[in-house]
């Protein structure tokens, strides 16, 4: 089957204006994922969360939902739930809520902060599978192996990627090492997505990607690490 995608690869927190919605709109998406701490609040910390926040944010993704027609993975937001802090990816399908997967293996910069999540989550649209993983729970193999066992087809990644100091080769074989045998373990294709650098985040790197079993089937170019764009490719799954 093929499936449209959108990888947003932009700005943390920055609000999605008429000409993007437009853009995406034409692709007709089925599905649009965002980076990792995508919908935060600009003012507040990647870590913190207010009820009156969350209840906006939440409703942005719905509405974008709806009005592209497509299921959109969230990226990540922190959670306020039972007096705990989570990094939850909420996904939403036309406007309906399909679930959220709370991050389990956390970043270090999370830990004392954030609560880790119990388990992981497939989702199910468009008469498939699909699953969640979000940016270092990709260093646990079984969060492949459970999409494995439950038949997800295509894994979605939002990421927080700091910039490194290494080479072009050592990048791409970190894409190897990690995504590519990722897809082979899981059977799946996965599609990371991260945020680009911004005056209040300048130490990040946008190294969006999908990677297939056999290879590398996308991904943004070195010299493209601080681009803001709307990546949209067609995948067969």
């Amino acid at each position: 089957m093929m499936v449209r995608v959108i990888l947003y690869q932009k700005q943390l927190g920055i609000a999605i204006n008429h000409s993007d919605a437009d853009e995406m709109r034409r692709f007709r998406p089925h599905f649009v994922c965002f980076p990792e701490y995508f919908f935060v609040n600009p003012n507040l910390a990647n870590q913190f969360q207010t009820p009156q926040n969350q209840a906006r944010q939440l409703q942005r993704i719905a509405v974008l939902s709806r009005e592209l027609s497509a299921v959109i993975i969230g990226g990540t937001m922190p959670e306020l739930a039972e007096g705990k802090l989570y990094n939850t990816s909420f996904v939403f399908q036309d406007g309906k809520l399909l679930g959220r997967y709370r991050k389990k293996r956390l970043f270090f910069a999370e830990e004392g902060k954030i609560t880790p999540g119990t388990s992981y989550r497939i989702f199910s649209a468009y008469g498939f599978s699909f699953g969640v993983l979000i940016c270092a729970d990709v260093f646990d193999d079984g969060g492949f192996h459970f999409m494995r066992e439950h038949g997800a087809r295509i894994i979605f990644a939002p990421t927080f990627s700091p910039k490194k100091v290494e080479t072009v080769e050592e990048k791409f074989k970190r894409d190897n090492d990690i995504y590519v045998r990722g897809a082979a373990i899981s059977n799946a294709v996965i599609v990371k997505v991260c945020g680009v650098r911004s005056e209040l985040r300048n130490y990040l790197q946008a190294r969006s990607l999908i990677a297939g079993k056999q290879g590398i089937i996308f991904r943004v170019m070195p010299e493209e690490e601080d681009s803001a764009m709307i990546i949209k490719k067609e995948i067969e799954v």
